[in-house]
Parts: C-alpha cells; structure tokens; sequence
C-alpha cells in the first residue's frame, strides 16, 4: 500500500471515528401572512442561545417589549434578506394589556430595501395572548398593514407610489433566555 493510500485511509478513520458536533437549532414559532396575496411562512429560530428575536421586560414602565424576527427558512438564525421582522410593545395597566407601537417591516433584499409600516394608521394589530409560562413568553396574535418601498431600508423615504398588504399572523414561545429585564 502506498504511502497516499495509507494517509487517505487513515484520514478517513480519523473522521469517522471523530466525535460529531451539533449544533441545537430551535424554531420556537412561526409568522404566516400574505403578501398581496401570495402565502408565505417565516419561521423563529434560536440556535446556541442566538436568535434575532427577543423579548424585554421594562419593569418602570409596566412594558414588556418583543421582536419577532422571522426567517425564510427553518434553518436559518440570522438571514437578513426575505426575513420578516415585527415589533410591538405590550403596557400592563392593572389587569389590562394595552398593545403599542406595532411595526411591521418586510426586508426584501434585507437593508438594501423593503417594504415597512410603523404608523398607527398604516398597521392594524391585535394581541390575542401574551403569557409567562414555563417554555418562556407565548405571544400571539393577528396584523393587517399596508406596507410602503423604502430603500434604503435603514433611512430612505418611503416611496409614495409603492405600496403593499401584508395580513398574517403570529405563534410563538420565546425560551427564557431570548427574554432580558430592565
């Protein structure tokens, strides 16, 4: 047996017989909507404590606060481009829950451009539960938006004449460690 032969076997059973690395990859939700139509699935994902979505608790202010950042696939955590990102805050006014400040922003070539609404009257969003249980914080609820072309994303202006409905709804259980306090 050559020298190659001998190596490239022996590189084999290294690997073989290596220990394999995994990584958990979570989805921990899902946003369904229709974008002007057009069915589409966005999916929460955690892998290794990492993920875009998160939850804040602002203890001052009775605020709780969530983003939840949806990605085009299941085994994605951190994709910029196709993601659907949609934040609201939820103020405790004794034993009621008042939901503020809902956006709703679709990254289509992630901050290059896409699609936004963070107007009151541009977006429609109701809260249908928002709970602490053991699995972390179940938020869910429904939104209707008419989106408007920005691009850049980040701080250009809306183009007027660019406009798109986005209608859907969202399920999720945030883990504990996605949830920070203030």
């Amino acid at each position: 047996m050559s020298y190659s032969t001998t190596r490239c076997l022996a590189f084999a059973a290294a690997i073989t017989l290596a220990p394999t690395v995994s990584f958990a990859q979570e989805v921990f939700g899902n946003i369904h909507a229709s974008l002007d139509g057009e069915d589409h699935v966005w999916f929460l994902t955690t892998e290794d404590d990492n993920s875009l979505s998160f939850g804040l608790n602002i203890a001052i202010a009775n605020l709780q606060s969530v983003s939840l950042w949806g990605q085009p696939t299941d085994d994605s955590v951190k994709s910029l481009k196709d993601s659907l990102l949609l934040t609201f805050d939820v103020m405790s006014v004794g034993d009621q829950l008042i939901p503020l400040n809902a956006s709703l922003t679709f990254l289509e070539q992630g901050w290059k451009s896409g699609w936004i609404a963070n107007e009151e009257d541009k977006i429609v969003f109701s809260l249908v539960t928002i709970e602490t249980t053991d699995d972390g914080l179940f938020v869910e609820g429904s939104f209707e938006a008419e989106v408007g072309f920005r691009e850049p994303l980040s701080n250009g202006q809306i183009d007027e004449s660019r406009s798109m409905q986005i209608d859907g709804k969202f399920s999720a259980t945030l883990p504990p460690f996605l949830i920070k306090d203030r």
